[in-house]
């Protein structure tokens, strides 16, 4: 936001329990035929009201064997604020607050370590991503001609020495 804040939400009912009540950034699953930006400029707008533009692709996460046997791409990418007003939606979450990296970095607890409790943490998968974004480690975006829509990611040209 124009704060420097960062958008986070506690789902209502985590897809895997031991992640209930971890702050996360918002998202959810692609509509058949939308694209990613689209799908989280979307979600967030359902999940909290915030309404958002795609500022740039953050991460990819690739994992095989997932949910149902399938494989599942996670995108993180970078939003910038139209709207801040927050207006959680009851059936998908619990709560949704504008954070500052400081108070996002305080809660932090490691990824993937076993008996840690979550509840009201932030893990460290998150962090980093959420780091990569405020660092303006993002790559843009653009939208591409052709007969369907498609987005086009090209990480800057680093200057030549």
């Amino acid at each position: 936001n124009a704060a420097g804040e960062i958008l986070m939400v506690q789902e209502r009912v985590s897809p895997l329990p031991q992640y209930q009540g971890t702050w996360k950034l918002p998202g959810g699953l692609a509509d058949p035929g939308e694209d990613f930006a689209d799908t989280v400029v979307r979600e967030v707008r359902e999940e909290t009201g915030v309404t958002a533009e795609l500022s740039g692709l953050v991460s990819l996460r690739h994992m095989h064997g997932v949910r149902f046997g399938q494989s599942d791409l996670y995108v993180v990418v970078a939003l910038k604020a139209v709207s801040e007003v927050i207006t959680v939606d009851p059936h998908e979450l619990l709560d949704a607050q504008w954070m500052s990296a400081e108070a996002i970095g305080a809660i932090v607890v490691e990824s993937g370590v076993k008996d840690v409790p979550l509840d009201g943490k932030v893990t460290s998968n998150t962090w980093k991503v959420i780091q990569q974004a405020i660092g303006d480690a993002t790559i843009p975006g653009e939208r591409i001609a052709g007969h369907k829509p498609a987005m086009l990611y090209t990480a800057p040209t680093a200057p030549k020495l």
